[in-house]
């Protein structure tokens, strides 16, 4: 290949998926962390404690808007024995900005009493809770549904 010599990439990317060698996604959830953290702070352009968005309508467009974009592609590192401690302090980070955000609340004030107020549940109770919705709605598909030649033995048990 003359004086140019190839090194392979770190992260590989893949249907917005980020993959490395260990299969470990922390830049994976700290891009989409940072992009809905970027997106909250984006928000706070709509209104001040003094006039703007009422909080209920803070909240709703948090959980439509923000959520989803933060838990894009969950099931590829959210699952039982899997190392996510940094991940969950990276979103729940974004989460304590937005229902700072959400509530009007000082910058100091403690992070789950926050959300609280907020009506926010913690970030690893809302992973949990899509992870179980997600297995519900593969457990009551018909025995003839072709998404089961997919999986294995043991998520058929």
């Amino acid at each position: 290949m003359g004086d140019r010599l190839l090194t392979p990439k770190t992260y590989w990317r893949y249907l917005g998926f980020y993959f490395n060698q260990k299969l470990l996604f922390t830049k994976h959830v700290r891009y989409y962390a940072t992009k809905s953290f970027s997106t909250v702070q984006t928000m706070g352009m709509l209104g001040n404690s003094m006039q703007g968005l009422p909080p209920l309508e803070k909240h709703l467009l948090y959980c439509a808007c923000v959520l989803p974009i933060a838990m894009y592609g969950f099931r590829l590192w959210f699952f039982e024995g899997a190392k996510n401690k940094t991940a969950f302090k990276i979103l729940t980070q974004m989460q304590c900005k937005a229902a700072l955000w959400i509530t009007g609340a000082f910058r100091t004030s403690p992070t789950g009493g926050t959300e609280a107020l907020a009506g926010l549940i913690p970030i690893y109770l809302h992973l949990r809770k899509l992870a179980d919705h997600a297995n519900l709605r593969i457990a009551i598909l018909s025995d003839t549904h072709p998404i089961w030649s997919l999986l294995s033995e043991d998520y058929v048990k």
